[in-house]
This record gives C-alpha cells, sequence and structure tokens, in this order.
C-alpha cells in the first residue's frame, strides 16, 4: 500500500467514525430511549475506532518511520504518544457507560459522550494534519518522474 491509497484509506475511517458518531448524537437527541439501537451503534463506532488504530498503527506508522528524518520521526512519536492516551480515555468511557448506567443517567451520558466526541474530532484532526501531512510530503518526495 502506497502512501495516496494509505492517505484515502485514512479518510474513509474518518468518515465512518464521524457517521458513528453522528448517530449516537441522535440517539441523545432523543433521550437514549432506544438502549439496544444505541448499544449497537457504540459497539459499531468502537469498531470503527479501532479499526482505524489498528491501520495507524500496523500500516501508516511503519510506513512513516520508514526513512523519515528526524524531525518526523520526533512528530509521529509525539503523535502516538496522545494517540494512545486517547485510546486509553475512549477504553475508560466504554467501561465506563454500560447499558444499565446509561439506563439510569441518559443525560449524564450524553455529556459524557459529547467530551468523548470531542477528543475523536480532535483526534481525527491531528491524524489528517500530521499523518496526512507527512504521508502528502511522502508521495511528493518519491514521486515517480515524468
Amino acid at each position: 500500500m502506497q502512501g495516496a491509497e494509505m492517505l484515502q484509506t485514512l479518510e474513509r475511517h474518518h468518515q465512518t467514525i464521524r457517521a458513528g458518531i453522528a448517530e449516537i448524537q441522535r440517539h441523545c437527541e432523543e433521550g437514549c430511549r432506544d438502549i439496544a439501537g444505541l448499544s449497537r451503534a457504540r459497539l459499531n463506532l468502537t469498531s470503527a475506532s479501532r479499526r482505524r488504530s489498528q491501520f495507524i498503527s500496523d500500516v501508516v506508522s511503519p510506513f512513516l518511520l520508514e526513512g523519515a528524518d528526524e524531525q518526523s520521526r520526533l512528530d509521529l512519536a509525539d503523535f502516538l504518544v496522545a494517540f494512545r492516551a486517547r485510546r486509553l480515555l475512549s477504553d475508560e468511557h466504554i467501561a465506563t457507560w454500560s447499558d444499565d448506567h446509561i439506563r439510569s443517567d441518559p443525560q449524564g451520558y450524553c455529556v459524557a459522550a459529547k467530551a468523548i466526541w470531542a477528543m475523536m474530532e480532535d483526534q481525527m484532526d491531528r491524524e489528517a494534519r500530521i499523518l496526512g501531512g507527512q504521508l502528502r510530503r511522502h508521495m511528493e518526495t518519491f514521486a515517480p518522474v515524468r
């Protein structure tokens, strides 16, 4: 997989995650009345987020590290530390808000979920800026000469 394909795949992951966030937002706007539907939406979003995380960890990061200059390596290392910390916060949110907990405090869930959504949006913006930027630079540097 080359840089352009990685960038497109990352963007598709982001689209899927944003759609998942929108679905959960809809449930919150409706007062979390459909716990089963909300639970499915949460599971789908978690799965999408984990697929994106694995893609970044297993495909994008190793690709970018190969042949990277010192500054790019430092930028990527800083990114990965924050990336893992945010993953832990997200996992904690998931563990805290069981279906029963949401049922007993839907308003509290929605407040907590808003904070996670903001964190996820910020993370995707960072990915687009840092990883996308490095992928674009790689594509420009190693573009075939015509």
